[in-house]
């Protein structure tokens, strides 16, 4: 199997659920830069593409990772989906390509730093980030002691989706940072981890077997259930405040979602029943995709929205 077929077969299989969230806080990182600046040059337009390829960049990475870490470890052996697992790919061959990738990566970034900023301290502080975000990529599922398997995927999640790169993409644009973007990266990062969650929590029965020691085996259904709707609904209530921070209520249009959400929820709540397999919760995990890209674009639009209508 050549490589472009690697990467094709291994991105089939979670491109719709991570590369979608991946890209999801590029955007609303990108309106809020763009809602200070009013405007964008074409350098910052720059900026924004290729801050935008080594996010989607980053989250390939992690599904190679992925597929090769939970492929030798077994953890996806009922996942027909999954080419490490299956056979269809020679470990060693994608531990180079993922090696490869890395690098690839690695100096994309380095371009965007240099790119992006005059000041050292900016650029060498963004370096050592990004080395950092590398290192997460890779290490969920591979090496040693992968924190995926010690119940740590959902603070990576918060962390790296939410506030390293809603907090970075706005400072790669403007070298500044409000309280308004912290809220709304807490915003992103709760909802990209509710993603995870519902994942991990779908995956329960294999993963109990597989021995992975994720943050639902850990707790147990029903707790993790109680966990996932005060994550949920905590959005949700921060999105109120920012809001009214901002005074912007064209975000009200996020109110098209409380339904769905309802329903979300209502499903949820019925997860800790025995009598209903883990994997039940499949539709689940599509739907708070969905709803977390609902509530990025509506909060990316209504904030652009927000700044036209101030200048006209």
């Amino acid at each position: 199997m050549s490589d472009g077929q690697i990467f094709t077969s291994i991105l089939a299989s979670d491109s719709p659920t991570h590369l979608s969230t991946s890209g999801g806080w590029h955007i609303v990182a990108n309106a809020l830069a763009y809602s200070r600046i009013g405007s964008f040059t074409s350098k910052n337009w720059q900026i924004f593409l290729l801050s935008l390829w080594v996010a989607l960049g980053l989250q390939i990475l992690s599904n190679l990772a992925n597929d090769y870490g939970d492929g030798i470890r077994g953890t996806d052996a009922h996942r027909l989906d999954r080419q490490t697992a299956q056979g269809t790919i020679n470990p060693k061959t994608l531990k180079n390509l993922i090696i490869s990738w890395a690098l690839f990566i690695f100096g994309c970034g380095i371009g965007l730093l240099w790119l992006s900023f005059n000041s050292l301290t900016d650029f060498f502080t963004f370096l050592a980030l990004g080395i950092i975000a590398i290192i997460a990529a890779v290490t969920y599922t591979m090496g040693k002691n992968p924190y995926g398997y010690n119940a740590k995927g959902e603070i990576a999640v918060f962390l790296f989706f939410g506030l390293v790169n809603v907090l970075g993409g706005v400072y790669l644009q403007t070298q500044f940072i409000r309280v308004r973007d912290i809220i709304a990266a807490v915003v992103i990062g709760l909802l990209c981890t509710c993603v995870l969650m519902i994942n991990n929590m779908r995956d329960f029965d294999t993963d109990t077997s597989a021995g992975k020691n994720t943050l639902t085996t850990t707790l147990g259904k029903e707790s993790m259930s109680h966990l996932y709707r005060f994550i949920l609904l905590g959005a949700y209530f921060l999105l109120i405040t920012f809001v009214t921070l901002r005074q912007n209520f064209y975000l009200l249009s996020l109110l098209i979602l409380v339904s769905p959400i309802a329903k979300h929820l209502k499903m949820i709540r019925h997860y800790s029943d025995e009598n209903i397999p883990s994997n039940a919760l499949a539709p689940e995990l599509a739907k708070i995709v969905l709803i977390t890209l609902a509530t990025i674009i509506l909060m990316s639009v209504s904030i652009l929205i927000f700044n036209y209508k101030k200048l006209i």
